[in-house]
């Protein structure tokens, strides 16, 4: 693939080099940035009409948030061409490291994130930083998926199933399928079920493969734990995960709003836009449009169809509370006035994530030298940097050998001696505190290390998001809830994931390999002797933390269901003009990663905007259940 198939944003250029990593493609190959950014795509992303937004200018529709869900339903609402749409995002455009997949930890650690830690908790986070655990959520173009991972797993069919029989008609799997491939453009080749994924979609779905020895030890040795290894995602069993990249590039769902035709003259985007807060009728509790912040103008802009919460499972639930639309006694003491009394905020999920560190031996992975992989990536799109790495490697895990639901996911990450740059922006994005960061240091001189990452997929604790105060611009308190559920059924789960862990590093494919878990040595769990069950479950509460896949803290439900805050049309409960798209109308999380759920999020949400509005039109539209009772 020739260089002049890069397609970057037009604003990332050298200038647009955050972080740390930046500074190692400087070291290199600078004139080869600078003569990208004639090569630029100008059409890749909306252009920035925030600073001719005016005030009390009426729009059809306003989206708060241009992150996954919400760029996919605008990419759809764009699409038909007939309404005038507003799309708020706080963030910029995603910098040129955002771009590369083998960046996407250092993503992490620029100014193009929120910023979030949880609330300080005795039962989990102990080892980090302050004894807080870091929450990066993406404050750009794309939202989270310009930072994340790029892994698309859609789930168990069960998890959707079991929104449907919760009272949510039309989200059970049979139902929502066509809205994953709506989104889908599978470019990946030998895949058995290739028929089951969309062709004809915007979003790119590859299969970049590491090719090294480690690669196909961590498929093997699943038959060594019992399980199968599969072609492609299954309820159980390990695989190699599709990926949103595209010829070595991220594929963010902000690209998906320009899509094929660039008709986007109905379109306006604001960037650098800080919603303050949803404006609302207090007596026919209306949705009239939203007060924001852009550059320094504060304006109040008005939406004549329908006010659209796409911020995330963070900042939707902030913003419905300071416009008056929350649990009735937090904002009763924080003065803000009731204008409908739901749950928003609470019923908060998140995938917590565990670490199992060993060493391996170096015939296990191939070591690239740093500055030809930088060089190939820059003139070719390929290489290490075109890459995630082994990330991609899954493992979907029952630990009670009960069901085909699985409790348990494993992924994989490795540190390789001669390069400590990924080990040190580990540390540094999950800000692991220095005694075990310089431990591991040390052992990283000597050793390269696999991580075995073991991921809670159905976690019964249950966290929240509140506010500090009424003013928006500061952070909400995230009390994430982690391990806190009666019976410690999570942290069970956990130990039996961990054991799992343990005997397939003990397989004989590993053994090949001088594979040995670490004693990492966490202070706190010094009393425990390694290797103990007393000592993993000391670690797990120190050294878990997020894998970044807050959701359902607007619950999705009906009316019926006291901690519902939307219905299955995604409209809030009792307001009016007002929906809710995002992870955060989940009823419960997903048992995988949540990207692909977003992207079905987003494609549902539109059509039922669209729907509704066909509906209205005709003079069928039916109110809400709610509306006609009040």
């Amino acid at each position: 693939m020739g260089a002049e198939t890069f397609d970057l944003p037009s604003a990332a250029c050298i200038h647009n080099i955050d972080s740390h990593a930046g500074k190692i493609f400087l070291l290199l190959l600078e004139f080869l940035l600078a003569s990208q950014c004639s090569l630029k795509n100008p059409n890749l992303y909306p252009r920035d009409n925030g600073p001719n937004v005016e005030n009390n200018e009426h729009f059809d529709y306003i989206f708060v948030g241009a992150g996954t869900s919400g760029s996919v339903a605008v990419s759809e609402m764009v699409e038909k061409e007939k309404y005038k749409i507003l799309l708020v995002e706080a963030g910029d455009m995603p910098s040129v490291t955002a771009e590369i997949p083998g960046l996407f930890i250092h993503s992490q650690l620029t100014n193009q994130i929120w910023n979030y830690h949880t609330e300080p908790s005795n039962a989990s986070c102990l080892s980090y930083n302050n004894g807080l655990c870091h929450w990066p959520r993406g404050k750009l173009l794309g939202g989270c998926s310009s930072i994340n991972a790029m892994l698309y797993l859609r789930g168990n069919e069960r998890d959707y199933d079991s929104w449907q029989n919760n009272g949510n008609e039309g989200w059970n799997y049979t139902s929502i399928k066509q809205y994953f491939q709506k989104s889908e453009h599978l470019i990946a080749t030998n895949l058995k079920n290739s028929n089951a994924y969309g062709k004809e979609g915007l979003l790119a779905l590859s299969n970049y493969k590491m090719n090294d020895t480690l690669r196909e030890a961590l498929l093997k040795s699943a038959k060594d734990i019992g399980y199968d290894i599969l072609d492609e995602e299954g309820p159980l069993g390990f695989f190699e995960s599709l990926q949103t990249i595209e010829h070595g590039v991220r594929y963010n769902a902000a690209k998906m709003i320009i899509g094929r035709n660039n008709k986007t003259d109905k379109l306006t985007l604001a960037l650098n836009a800080h919603v303050e807060k949803v404006l609302i009728d207090k007596e026919s509790k209306k949705a009239e449009g939203i007060k924001v912040k852009i550059g320094q103008k504060t304006l109040n802009v008005y939406a004549d169809k329908e006010v659209i919460l796409s911020a995330g499972a963070i900042n939707s639930p902030q913003i419905l509370m300071l416009s008056g639309i929350g649990p009735k006694e937090h904002l009763n003491k924080l003065g803000i006035e009731v204008i409908q009394d739901l749950e928003v905020g609470q019923n908060l999920q998140d995938h917590l994530m565990m670490f199992v560190f060993s060493k391996l031996s170096d015939d296990a992975i191939n070591s690239p030298k740093l500055l030809d992989e930088i060089y190939k990536y820059f003139i070719y799109q390929d290489g290490l940097f075109s890459k995630i790495s082994h990330l991609n490697v899954i493992g979907l895990l029952n630990t009670k050998n009960d069901s085909k639901y699985p409790d348990i996911e494993f992924m994989h990450m490795v540190f390789m001696k001669e390069n400590m740059m990924a080990l040190e922006t580990f540390i540094a994005a999950t800000e692991l505190n220095s005694d075990i960061a310089a431990n591991l240091r040390n052992f990283n001189r000597k050793h390269n290390i696999l991580v075995t990452v073991i991921v809670l997929l159905q976690p019964k604790s249950r966290g929240n998001i509140t506010l500090k105060d009424s003013n928006p611009y500061v952070h909400p308190t995230i009390t994430a809830g982690y391990l806190t559920d009666e019976k410690g059924d999570d942290l069970e789960t956990f130990l039996r994931g961990i054991r799992l862990a343990e005997a397939r590093l003990r397989s004989e494919v590993f053994k090949k390999l001088d594979t040995e878990v670490m004693d990492i040595g966490i202070p706190n769990c010094r009393n425990f002797k390694f290797d103990t069950d007393d000592y993993w479950k000391c670690a797990v509460k120190n050294i878990a933390t997020s894998l970044y896949h807050p959701t359902s803290t607007c619950k999705m439900g009906p009316k019926s269901d006291k901690s519902a805050v939307v219905d299955s049309r995604l409209k809030v409960h009792g307001v009016k003009n007002l929906r809710v798209i995002d992870a955060s109308i989940m009823p419960n999380i997903v048992s995988a990663n949540t990207q692909a759920a977003c992207y079905m999020i987003g494609q549902k949400g539109a059509h039922m905007i669209s729907e509704d509005q066909k509906s209205a039109e005709h003079g069928q539209h039916v109110e809400q259940e709610e509306h006609q009772e009040l």
